[in-house]
């Protein structure tokens, strides 16, 4: 089996436990996350969006928490992103589709071990802040228009409307996280590891940027001391933005031995729509 075979990313906000939905990628084309844009800190700013030093002390200015109807319309969608479709996974999306959203009591959320890697944990298999429990959900995807020679990039995008304080706890237990955790377990037998982050962008009013890698078992372990000499690495990216009191969680995945990136096209309208929607 091929690499590409293998490769699984970790999505889905679910009620009830913390759950990994698995998808196996079979072509390059559906991979996505080889993006034009720059990652890597390197996304550009987005206007009156752009206050990220300002919020690291805390709660935003006149933040208020948005309601589902709301946080949908802050959705980036077609109009706002030319040469970009978007899929609605959860809610009411911008491409007309709807998908009942049932919001995750996050204090039922099983424990991680080790529990310094919780925030890290919850960004990847949800992507929600097990501490902090968040009161609206809507989840697209985001795909370049592909036409001959152009890559095919995939983007996550999920909003989660919160309290203000816990918008920012979201941010700080997540710094804290990348500071402390090496790897943890996912939900179908893989592992994350070397969470590294990186330079943060200048993007909403909190911005945080990282890269994880995700080892996927071959289910093969040669016989001798329980390694996997099948076993694949995925590489991740993610960066998490606050916007007042919304949280949007922008992912990508990439090849193995590739480097994912998150366009600055999709980083900036979909920042600068949320800031609108206050």
């Amino acid at each position: 089996m091929g690499d590409a075979a293998r490769v699984r990313t970790a999505r889905r906000p679910l009620a009830g436990p913390l759950c990994l939905a698995v998808l196996v990628v079979a072509a390059a084309t559906a991979c996505g996350g080889g993006g034009g844009g720059k990652g890597g800190g390197t996304h550009a700013p987005s206007g009156a969006a752009s206050t990220a030093g300002a919020a690291a002390s805390g709660t935003p200015r006149a933040a208020r928490m948005l309601d589902q109807r709301q946080l949908e319309q802050a959705a980036v969608g077609k109009p706002d992103l030319p040469g970009w479709s978007t899929g609605t996974q959860f809610g009411h999306g911008p491409d007309g589709v709807s998908i009942k959203v049932a919001i995750t009591d996050v204090a039922r959320l099983p424990k991680v071990s080790p529990a310094v890697c919780t925030a890290l944990a919850g960004i990847a298999m949800g992507p929600v802040s097990p501490g902090h429990q968040h009161h609206a959900l809507f989840e697209q995807s985001v795909t370049r228009d592909v036409k001959d020679g152009e890559d095919d990039s995939v983007v996550g995008d999920t909003l989660l409307a919160y309290q203000p304080a816990d918008a920012a706890g979201v941010m700080t237990d997540l710094r804290a996280s990348l500071k402390t955790c090496d790897s943890f377990p996912g939900g179908q037998g893989e592992r994350y590891t070397r969470p590294v982050p990186a330079a943060a962008p200048s993007v909403g009013d909190d911005a945080v940027e990282y890269t994880i890698t995700q080892v996927v078992s071959g289910g093969n372990d040669g016989g001798n001391d329980g390694g996997d000499d099948d076993a694949v690495d995925v590489p991740f990216r993610f960066l998490v933005v606050r916007v007042g009191a919304t949280i949007v969680v922008l992912s990508a995945l990439g090849f193995p031995g590739g480097r994912p990136e998150i366009p600055d096209a999709v980083v900036n309208a979909q920042v600068a729509k949320l800031a609108k929607a206050g």
